[in-house]
């Protein structure tokens, strides 16, 4: 049967592997130059980051329900998946700041000035010159905001309680008892 150990060392690796994952799929956006920028685009990008990592999680999940020996409780389902969902989420978010404090720190503001540009193109006509230069203004105040040290630790933590909310429906749909009447040792008949 499972042990705590085996829980916590797998889940670790598990959430190494997604996190390792969620990096390359990020240097492969930022080699190819795609950028989530406009209405649709951040949102593609996020579904397909999310729908990967789970894809892994499930994957992995598997393989170590498989290992000891094919049940699992809810509660122990959820802890794996939280875990490695954490894990994933703070290497993640690590290698983010690293990445944007030493090898680009212009990133975000070019991410930014393509979003300017994308939303005055798309509100020329629709709104008035003083409310696109509103949101414009708005734009760069969030821009200011991008990169700080506080700004990782709330999208870590917002991250964590996404993950937390995944991992119960993932736990919820992983778990796997044992049937009630599996027992083969004969009974009164």
């Amino acid at each position: 049967m499972e042990t705590k150990n085996s829980l916590l060392s797998s889940s670790l690796k598990s959430g190494l592997i997604i996190g390792v994952v969620s990096i390359v799929v990020f240097l492969i956006m930022y080699v190819g130059d795609i950028k989530p920028v406009g209405i649709a685009m951040p949102l593609l990008i996020l579904v397909l980051s999310i729908a990967i990592s789970i894809i892994v999680l499930v994957v992995l999940f598997k393989k170590y329900r498989t290992e000891i020996g094919g049940f699992i409780s809810f509660r122990n389902a959820f802890l794996y998946c939280f875990i490695a969902f954490s894990i994933s989420i703070i290497l993640y978010q690590i290698f983010n700041y690293l990445f944007l404090q030493l090898v680009d720190p212009e990133y975000n503001k070019s991410i930014m000035e393509a979003q300017k540009t994308w939303m005055e193109n798309y509100l020329s006509g629709k709104m008035s010159d003083e409310k696109i230069t509103e949101q414009l203004d708005k734009l760069d105040e969030q821009a200011a905001k991008m990169g700080s040290f506080s700004t990782l630790l709330k999208n870590t933590l917002g991250s964590i309680v996404f993950g937390g909310i995944i991992s119960l429906i993932v736990g919820a749909i992983m778990k796997k008892n044992p049937e009630m009447f599996d027992n083969n040792t004969g009974g009164v008949i």
